[in-house]
């Protein structure tokens, strides 16, 4: 409230770092207490200490898994059972001291913590606080072996905290001979501070305010990964500063003005989260830190000293989790255990979605729809924007726009269309005239639902004339004037008086309106806001897109465009905090709020809920999906954009994307102009970004179309992939000359997305299989070559710039999308270079999206390889007049460069205009060639939240969570599970009788597809039918019509060679079993391809 010069506001990381050689730091342990706090829930899983610094200053360490440790500073502090057992929302359940033998069970193993008596060591005297693991279970994970498990060194003087494990080599491509290798585990430093683990300054005025530093060690040979949307378009980051403040950051430029690939802009969401990959090379070891701070977050990486990483909060509890395992995939298991998986999602979700911020009445979305359909392109969900609302109030309709919303809901989804609308969290303060009035806002004052006006005024002045506002535009620290307040309705009568906070949001267009916001982090509050959806999805509407969530507030109402810093929240269990000091809480409870509250909606029942989210914190992905902000038509959002994706899905998010084409106009700036907006995406780009998404998880067209309220004109005009060949004629008709010979790259946006989304409809199994098992192992669905293939170690020198703009869907489709303009010097032959992960052959794919367009393999590309390959989006001349030019009959499928790893278990699925649309839809199984390899495949009805595993570990959770806090968990316990059919598919190439690694003629190429045993079977027959397909590749060399097949059982399951004449010339073994997939329990096929 006193604008530029408050302390208790955003300050950028290069200002917070400046000083920090003057503050405080402990610098002797004093003693160690063993104690657990007073009101630790279950003192038999503490796992805990508490070092005593010399003057009084406590510090807590404790380990919540065997080689996952947490530590906790505030400067504040005076005994050690002010550090409570408590968990913040991030950690799921509500005490550590229960959460850790939950999870105990969860892997079935049992383990002790002990701290050694002190050693006068030749480095310094220190005590080592120890994990062992004292049984393992036959049900555990793997990552566990009995024994001694991890070791944090306490130096005592001057104070600093050394992490060791006993680590193995890492397995080599080419090992030694086995009578000479040497492959037992050292003890390796694995996690260390410096000298100066903790500094520290307190503000003497603000007791809120303490700012502390963590100070790691950097190894030379450090490689780092994750930091969620943050660090730019490099995958492993380099050295920078970093800002975690959850921040309506338009254009990701509000702060430092440098646009998308600047890694220090704070954006809409915060993970503070990353590994550290490579500090033991030739070992196997990742080690992670998680800061759970809900406020402002600094980070210096490697940036003022190369050798250090400074990790700086200014509000509340220092609060670090570390963990360290074997390989990144452990990591993910570890963090997503702690702070829990995500909930399965519709199937639908997986399909494309068309979204525009000018979509203005309900004829435009019959028109959208009608034009998808006609031409035949893919679509699922149409999402609507604040226009559906009445005058800006949320939860409401215009009825005149979008009139018998009802019929308008029940008609697009009779044409397949899922629909969600824009739910801000602003509840407009204008009301609605008659005796019900605006519902929501008026059941809000009577329930006292919103946020109250209390505000911390020390240090500023209580005059309502001198309040002022801060928030960054354009690199600018800006003061909203203090003559600016008379704008804002009402101010005066409601600020600091205890009455409802009145805000207001502004989405631009003169579209906005002042409002409250609900208090959610009041639970009854959460409970009421949840019931506000129940008219929207009684009329029609299938799930949520969540925005403005930061809340995002018009600058002339709040800090940072968000909350005044100053405001008091009310937290539970907790005395009141500075909205500041609780930043990310309000969204983080905004899209609990929401989906606890869908939840529980009579028309939801049994149905799966999604919520597409715009930001918030670690864990928000519990309740949502993510997208990554309002983002530009540019190449370098489109270059962010994977390395984005890749980064957040180490967190645990399985559904994460950007506005594919770009929510805003890219901005033209040339000298001694005027700066103006390009009018639509650029169509090259947009065929970029499409073709590049096509499997990535999230996939929505959203542009903004609204008329710019100075010039009167739309800023977009379209930006729906049909929409550009009709911009084409419409210029030849005009005789306009701007698009002489462009027809091939206008035409070619509506043909080739349209291919690539039929791609992506034909293999939407593969998205859905990786989906379903991130609730399981909390893997994301697009996976970084780091994740899927560790043994590869040329990620640390030559290969690492591939690691930004590759990404591998699933385990085994290796994608290398265009991510530069064909006029972009050095990137004129639509080339790029790939690299092809070691290890492992990849063959160019042959997957396409119709029977009819199959090619055959051709020969496979070496592991470590990597080639300058072309990507060009086909050329033509202009069509004659009259005429228009039609789609290649084959497709395009060398727009974009993707490949399949060798020995693979593709599923695929015949294309649909939209998933669901009540056919059977059969399942074929491609089966590549070579090596051994294991694919599970998951069969519902792709909607019903019964299909959820009943053993996983988020049900587990929720049911104990509901016993301990004295609710009824019957319904929990009562529910259905398990309504789905997990099949496992096995291929193995077998060569007398031994297991071999490569296919030879004469071996026998094995694949056994096993039903899981569990208690309900359930049958996928009226979603895939009672037939699928197996087709078994052959490179040209290997095939040869003449082959021998067995079937085991020999009864009971009918398997025939197919009677397609193409098979021959694709190189391929067609088979057709004619029963439901996973029906009969075990079945194997054998093929032995004699020689020809």
């Amino acid at each position: 409230m006193a604008g530029n010069t408050d302390p208790i506001n955003f300050w950028k990381a290069e200002d917070y770092f400046d000083d920090i050689h003057s503050w405080d730091c402990p610098q002797e342990v004093e003693e160690i207490i063993p104690d657990p706090p007073a009101d630790i829930a279950d003192p038999n899983h503490w796992h805990g200490i508490t070092l005593k610094f010399v003057g009084g200053k406590l510090c807590s360490l404790q380990y919540i898994r065997p080689t996952v440790w947490r530590i906790r500073f505030d400067p504040t502090v005076i005994s050690h059972n002010e550090y409570k057992d408590i968990n913040t929302r991030t950690i799921i359940g509500d005490y550590l001291s229960q959460t850790i033998p939950d999870l105990d069970s969860r892997v079935g193993i049992k383990w002790v913590s002990k701290l050694d008596p002190l050693v006068k060591g030749a480095t310094g005297d220190y005590w080592t606080f120890k994990s062992e693991v004292t049984s393992v279970s036959d049900s555990t994970d793997g990552h566990y072996e009995q024994g001694p498990a991890m070791s944090i060194h306490i130096y005592k003087k001057p104070f600093r905290l050394q992490a060791s494990r006993s680590l193995k080599p890492l397995d080599e491509l080419w090992p030694l001979p086995v009578e000479v290798i040497q492959s037992t585990p050292r003890l390796k430093t694995v996690w260390q501070t410096s000298e100066q683990t903790f500094r520290y300054k307190l503000d003497p005025d603000h007791d809120m305010i303490k700012n502390v530093i963590l100070d790691v060690i950097k190894p030379g040979h450090g490689e780092y990964i994750g930091w969620g949307e943050q660090g730019g378009s490099n995958f492993m980051k380099k050295p920078t500063m970093m800002n975690y403040f959850n921040a309506d950051n338009m254009q990701y430029e509000q702060v430092y003005d440098k646009g998308p690939t600047d890694p220090r802009e704070p954006l809409y969401h915060s993970d503070p989260f990353f590994l550290d990959v490579n500090s033991n090379p030739e070992h196997k070891n990742v080690t992670a830190t998680f800061i759970d701070n809900y406020s402002q977050m600094c980070v210096d990486f490697g940036k003022t000293n190369a050798g250090y990483i400074k990790l700086g909060t200014k509000f509340g509890c220092y609060d670090a989790i570390m963990l360290s395992g074997d390989t990144v995939r452990d990591i993910v298991r570890l963090y997503t255990a702690i702070i829990g998986r995500s909930a399965l999602k519709p199937r639908y979700i997986l399909g494309n979605h068309q979204s525009c911020y000018g979509y203005m009445n309900k004829q435009q979305l019959f028109d959208v729809v009608k034009y998808y359909r006609d031409r035949k392109i893919p679509l699922d969900g149409l999402h609507i924007d604040v226009p559906l609302q009445n005058n800006f109030r949320t939860f409401t309709v215009d009825r005149k726009a979008f009139s018998e919303p009802e019929q308008m809901f029940a008609q697009l989804r009779s044409d397949g269309i899922k629909c969600c609308t824009n739910i801000t969290p602003v509840i407009s303060a204008n009301d609605l005239p008659g005796k019900e009035g605006y519902k929501t806002l008026r059941s809000g004052r009577e329930k006292d639902c919103f946020i109250k006006d209390n505000r911390y005024t020390k240090g500023v002045s209580e005059e309502v004339s001198k309040i002022n506002y801060m928030c960054y535009q354009n690199g600018n620290r800006n003061n909203i004037p203090a003559d600016e307040w008379e704008k804002r309705p009402d101010f005066s009568k409601h600020y600091n008086k205890g009455g409802p906070y009145r805000g207001g949001v502004s989405y631009g267009y003169n579209d906005g309106t002042p409002g409250h916001y609900a208090d959610l982090n009041n639970e009854d509050v959460r409970e009421w806001w949840g019931q506000q959806y129940e008219d929207l999805f009684t009329m029609g509407l299938e799930f949520v897109w969540q925005d403005m969530t930061t809340p995002a507030i018009h600058e002339s109402f709040g800090d940072m465009k968000g909350l005044p810093s100053r405001l008091m929240l009310d937290l539970p269990n907790q005395s009141p905090k500075l909205a500041i000091e609780a930043w990310a809480v309000y969204s983080y409870n905004l899209h609990k709020a929401t989906f606890q509250g869908l939840s529980k909606l009579k028309c939801r029942e049994n149905k799966r809920n999604f919520i597409l989210g715009r930001g918030s914190y670690a864990g928000m992905y519990r309740y949502a999906g993510l997208w990554t902000g309002d983002n530009a038509s540019t190449w370098d959002f489109w270059r962010i954009t994977v390395s984005q994706v890749l980064s957040v899905g180490l967190n645990g998010v399985s559904i994460c994307g950007s506005d594919t084409g770009g929510f805003e106009p890219a901005r033209i700036r040339i000298p001694g102009q005027p700066e103006r907006e390009e009018k639509i995406c650029n169509p090259e780009l947009l065929i970029r970004w499409y073709v590049g998404s096509t499997f990535l998880p999230w996939l929505r067209n959203h542009y903004v179309s609204r008329k710019d309220t100075k010039t009167g004109e739309m800023r977009k005009w379209f930006q729906e992939p049909y929409a550009y060949p009709i911009h084409w004629e419409e210029y030849r008709e005009k005789n306009k000359t701007e698009l002489v010979g462009q027809a091939w790259l206008y035409y070619g946006v509506e043909h080739i997305v349209k291919y690539y989304l039929e791609l992506r409809y034909a293999l939407i199994q593969v998205l859905y299989d990786a989906m379903f098992e991130n609730q399981i192992e909390g893997l994301p669905i697009a996976r970084s070559m780091f994740l899927t293939d560790p043994q590869d170690t040329t990620y640390f020198n030559e290969s690492q710039k591939f690691l930004d703009d590759q990404y591998v869907v699933g385990q085994d489709i290796l994608v290398a999308p265009i991510m530069h303009s064909r006029s972009e010097e050095g990137h004129q032959n639509e080339s790029r270079e790939v690299y092809f992960p070691l290890g492992y052959f990849w063959f160019p794919s042959n997957l396409r999206p119709f029977s009819s367009q199959r090619v055959p393999l051709v020969p496979s590309i070496p592991g470590g390889k990597v080639l300058d390959l072309r990507a060009p989006i086909p050329e033509y001349n202009d069509p004659a007049p009259g005429t228009t030019p039609q789609p290649e009959k084959m497709g395009y499928p060398d727009v974009l460069l993707h490949f399949i790893r060798e020995g693979s278990i593709i599923p695929q699925c015949e294309v649909r205009q939209y998933i669901g649309d009540g056919k059977v839809n059969p399942i074929t199984l491609n089966v590549y060639p070579h090596t051994w390899q294991e694919y599970t495949t998951y069969l519902d009805d792709g909607v019903s939240c019964s299909s959820a595993p009943k053993d996983a570990m988020r049900v587990e959770q929720l049911i104990k969570a509901a016993r301990r806090r004295g609710q009824d968990a019957s319904a929990l316990e009562n529910a259905k599970y398990d309504e789905y059919r997990a099949v496992k598919i096995t291929h193995v190439i077998y060569s007398n009788e031994h297991v071999i690694y490569i296919l030879l003629i004469n071996s026998t190429r094995t694949i056994t597809i096993s039903r899981k045993v569990k208690d309900i079977d359930y049958d996928p027959k009226k979603e895939i039918g009672e037939e699928y397909t197996v087709v078994f590749w052959y490179e040209e060399r290997l095939y040869n019509p003449d082959f021998e097949m067995a079937v085991t059982p020999s009864s009971g399951v009918t398997v025939e060679k197919s009677d397609d004449p193409a098979q021959n010339s694709l190189h391929a073994v067609i088979l057709k079993v004619k029963e439901t997939l996973g029906n009969t329990a075990n079945v194997t096929i054998e093929i032995v391809m004699k020689e020809k």
